[in-house]
This record gives C-alpha cells, sequence and structure tokens, in this order.
C-alpha cells in the first residue's frame, strides 16, 4: 500500500519523502507518463484480494477450484460489485499423451503444490526437493488442469471467462512447449476468441 501511495504521488509530478516499510527521500519522476498504468496487485486468499480491492487497480490471482477462486474474486469485486481487472495465471499441463501430460506436471510443478504457509518455511531448493518426496502423480490433478484433450481446457478456460474474469495468462507447466503453442494456437484459443472481454 505505501508503494502505491508512492507511486501514484510521483506520477502525480510531485517530490516525495516517504520513511516506512519503504523509505523515498527526495524522489520525482522528471519525465510523467502520458497515460498512467494500472497498477495490479496479487493477492491468493480471500482476506488479502479484499483489501486490494479499496486500492489497486486490479488484481492478479492463479488458478484453483472454482469455488476457492470465486470467493478471492468476489472478495476483490466486493458488495458494490467494481468493475476493475482481473488477471488469472492459469497453471495446466498439455501434451498429446495423457501420461506425458500427468508426467510432465508431475516432474515440473510437485514442488510448487504446498500451501503458502509451508512454502514461506523453505527455504532452499533441496527443501522443495525433499517436501515434495512425498507428492505422487495423482496429487497433482488438484493443483494443475492436466488434459491432453483441447476441448477439455476450453470448458476450463471458458469458465473462468464466464466467472468474470478477462484476462487469462496461460503457464504450461511442462517441457513441451511447442506442441502446447501449436494445439492451443488452432484447437483452443479459436474457441476462446468469441467471448466478450476475453484477452
Amino acid at each position: 500500500l505505501e508503494c502505491n501511495e508512492i507511486i501514484r504521488t510521483l506520477w502525480s509530478g510531485e517530490t516525495v519523502t516517504h520513511f516506512g516499510h519503504v523509505s523515498v527521500e527526495e524522489a520525482r519522476l522528471l519525465t510523467l507518463p502520458g497515460k498512467k498504468p494500472l497498477l495490479i496487485a496479487a493477492a491468493i486468499s480471500p482476506e488479502t484480494a479484499a483489501w486490494v480491492g479499496s486500492w489497486a487497480d486490479g488484481l492478479i490471482t492463479i488458478s484453483r477450484p472454482r469455488e476457492e477462486l470465486q470467493e478471492v474474486t468476489s472478495a476483490f469485486r466486493g458488495e458494490a460489485g467494481n468493475k476493475k481487472p482481473i488477471y488469472l495465471k492459469v497453471q495446466l499441463s498439455y501434451a498429446r499423451d495423457e501420461e506425458e501430460a500427468l508426467t510432465g506436471a508431475w516432474e515440473q510443478w510437485k514442488t510448487n503444490i504446498f500451501d503458502s504457509n509451508v512454502q514461506a518455511n523453505l527455504r532452499l531448493p533441496e527443501d522443495f526437493e525433499s517436501a515434495a518426496k512425498y507428492v505422487n502423480k495423482e496429487q497433482m490433478y488438484g493443483q494443475v488442469l492436466i488434459s491432453s484433450n483441447p476441448e477439455k481446457h476450453v470448458k476450463w478456460l471458458s469458465e473462468f471467462i464466464e466467472m468474470g474474469i478477462e484476462h487469462l495468462y496461460l503457464h504450461n507447466v511442462n517441457l513441451l512447449q511447442e506442441e502446447f503453442i501449436d494445439d492451443f494456437g488452432s484447437k483452443v484459443l479459436p474457441y476462446l476468441a468469441g467471448k466478450e472481454n476475453y484477452q
């Protein structure tokens, strides 16, 4: 919040001195933006989403089960239903073979499925690897959208758009990026292009 206030004050052309969590002394922009960029805040809990909804220009969050995601987006929108944009980073694993999609997700993403309070206490890459020793492949289905079927991905992504999420960032977590780019470009994105406000 302090950074938000400092940046907005700088964009107005003022000189800023501020001491707090962030320290700035006699800072000033010599060139001001013609159009002020949006300040997008990150949140993964409803509590944080509600807080940033009061001051940020938009929200960025990560995909999760629909009910959990709805709690976050509703908290951000607030009772008044603000129209600020929501950006969603979607974790998916696509390959032309179902087992490759699952194995790729497990190999590349199994260290990223833990709750925030667990991840906050893992300091080194070895710590993440040690924790992930007990993650089996089937557990990945609850954390990543895994399928070799483009139609399933269209359905999943359409659900996000229907929730009012305007911007989707697709992250194919496995290493088969050429298949992902080719097939999503021809078999997934064309079906989403007609969705209202989708980008």
